[in-house]
């Protein structure tokens, strides 16, 4: 009996090398975007300091240079706010596009992998039909053989 060959098995393993690399293309994206989160939390806790340190010294007198640098501190800090938060949505994106890919990848390697088990399994069937009528064929020669010699 022969073995059993999936034809397309060079492409299978092509589709499971393209997962494997999209997923470590995903865990790139995945590993960006949290430290994009962290940055972008961090600015947001900078800000929040600097907000609070110009509250805290607005019922003290403080020399007119000073409410312009505090100004200037938490605009920065705004900004900076604001930069780290952009950043951050772009990494959400670019980590969502890479999921995508990822599930294309992982569904093209899936197709692949179903249309072998069902040819396995066709030729599972296939293979014991032929040794049926292969044993069926040297009964059938044996009793002929048999009524023969008699």
């Amino acid at each position: 009996m022969k073995r059993f060959t999936f034809r397309l098995q060079h492409l299978l393993h092509l589709r499971e090398s393209l997962e494997k690399m999209q997923g470590a293309s995903l865990g790139h994206a995945d590993r960006e975007t949290g430290e994009r989160r962290i940055t972008a939390e961090e600015s947001i806790s900078q800000l929040g300091a600097a907000q609070d340190q110009v509250h805290e010294t607005a019922n003290d007198p403080v020399a007119a240079g000073m409410w312009h640098t505090l100004g200037l501190s938490v605009e920065a800090a705004r900004i900076r706010a604001e930069l780290d938060a952009r950043d951050l949505r772009e990494a959400e994106d670019a980590r969502a596009v890479e999921l995508d890919r990822f599930n294309e990848a992982r569904a093209a390697r899936r197709v692949l992998e179903k249309l072998r088990e069902r040819r396995a399994a066709d030729w599972t069937v296939e293979s014991g039909r032929e040794e049926r009528r292969e044993h069926d064929e040297i009964t059938r020669s044996r009793l002929l053989d048999q009524a023969n010699k008699q």
